[in-house]
């Protein structure tokens, strides 16, 4: 009994962990991304639609991982 509720905390713990940190890591990911556009777009228009597509999906994979270990440690 004592073993499940320690269990259930520690993935309240996971929770709050990924929900705080993935809103401060996004923010930092698309303010390096405006750092970069600054940079790469108005050069040509096919390059702007690359980086932002790229830009766009590149967050993706990353979080995906995350939400991924989060729902392994769920499962068990």
């Amino acid at each position: 009994m004592r073993r499940d509720f320690a269990e259930k905390k520690v993935k309240r713990w996971r929770h709050l962990v990924v929900a705080v940190g993935m809103v401060p890591a996004l923010l930092i990911y698309l303010g390096l991304v405006m750092q970069i556009a600054d940079y790469v777009t108005d050069i040509h228009i096919i390059l702007d639609f690359l980086f932002y597509a790229l830009a766009g999906l590149a967050w993706i994979p990353l979080a995906g991982k995350v939400v991924g270990w989060l729902a392994a440690h769920e499962s068990r």
